[in-house]
């Protein structure tokens, strides 16, 4: 069954790429601000870990103090399931996050996308999808109890 989610929601992604790569834009500085400060996101289980595509949810808190706080469902290989660091949104609207541990502590910059029921989450430098939200994995606050 999680084999069956992670395709449909790859070709989705694909689809929506497709049929709106057009029309959509990624966020301003102000919305993607907006969107990620003092939430809790939590990503649909299709993630990117050490470039691959794998099935695996994250959440992380977005602080108001620039830290993030993050955790992956599953444990992934070679990493720790769980990691804190730095955030920040440039003026081109993506913002980066630089992690203790994940991404060998180098700084991951994200264009965010909104669509009707959620956010999709592209890496700025190599145009790879990341991952996505569903706005009900949105939640205000710090949820990560």
């Amino acid at each position: 069954m999680k084999k069956l989610t992670t395709i449909s929601a790859a070709l989705l992604l694909s689809f929506s790429t497709i049929s709106f790569g057009a029309s959509i834009n990624s966020m301003n500085k102000d919305q993607t601000t907006q969107a990620l400060q003092d939430k809790t996101i939590k990503t649909a289980s299709l993630s990117t870990i050490d470039d691959k595509v794998v099935d695996n949810s994250f959440t992380g808190y977005f602080g108001k103090d620039g830290k993030i706080k993050g955790t992956f469902a599953k444990k992934p290989a070679k990493e720790p399931q769980s990691d804190e660091g730095t955030w920040m949104v440039k003026d081109d609207g993506s913002f980066c996050v630089t992690w203790k541990h994940w991404n060998h502590v180098k700084p991951l910059c994200i264009a965010t996308y909104q669509v009707s029921n959620g956010l999709i989450f592209i890496n700025s430098d190599s145009n790879e999808f990341v991952s996505l939200a569903l706005l009900d994995g949105i939640k205000s606050g710090n949820q990560m109890h």
